[in-house]
């Protein structure tokens, strides 16, 4: 009987290690052939994107004194709005920059630095001038009744810092004028 030698593609010998790559080729081109299909389901379906709350805010809504605190669970959300309001006896000061936005203090900085405000997809950032959502800003996921909620968008400042929530401080109270004397 004759033997006769099969070889593969690359030249090796058919077997041996090469009879392992078979069923990898085969899932390898399944994976291929599925996400192919995914992709153009997905560009015929619409696309499901997280919920993105409408955040409304001006500049002129950030300057004045705030209650600062932060939290890393959204169980505690409540809790930290509470204790952020207990820090108005020493507020976090929101002043007006010099070009139009207002100061405030970005992740592991001593001094205030302008930030602006900035809008991309439907999100609301706070950070250094320049585009929406990079890692020194942060995001306003909420706005109301004098709370603000703002996770960094860098995610190892996150982790340090946790989700910031300002909480606007009341006014201050007039002083009281002393009462004068009466005369007569």
């Amino acid at each position: 009987m004759e033997a006769t030698a099969t070889t593969s593609v690359a030249g090796a010998p058919a077997g041996g290690r090469n009879r392992h790559a078979a069923p990898w080729l085969a899932g390898a081109a399944a994976l291929l052939a599925i996400s192919g299909c995914a992709s153009v389901t997905e560009r015929v379906s619409p696309s499901v994107a997280p919920a993105t709350p409408n955040v409304s805010i001006t500049t002129e809504d950030l300057v004045g004194n705030w209650g600062l605190g932060s939290f890393r669970e959204e169980k505690d959300l409540p809790r930290t709005i509470n204790e952020a309001r207990r820090y108005c006896n020493n507020p976090y000061v929101i002043t007006r920059g010099p070009n139009n936005g207002v100061m405030m203090y970005l992740a592991d900085q001593s001094q205030p630095s302008e930030v602006v405000l900035k809008n991309a997809s439907g999100r609301v950032y706070i950070g250094p001038p320049g585009p929406a959502g990079m890692p020194k800003d942060r995001q306003i996921t909420s706005f109301q009744d004098g709370v603000i909620v703002a996770p960094w968008v860098d995610p190892s400042v996150t982790a340090r810092y946790g989700t910031m929530v300002f909480v606007r401080c009341a006014p201050a109270a007039p002083a009281a004028t002393p009462a004068r004397p009466a005369s007569g």
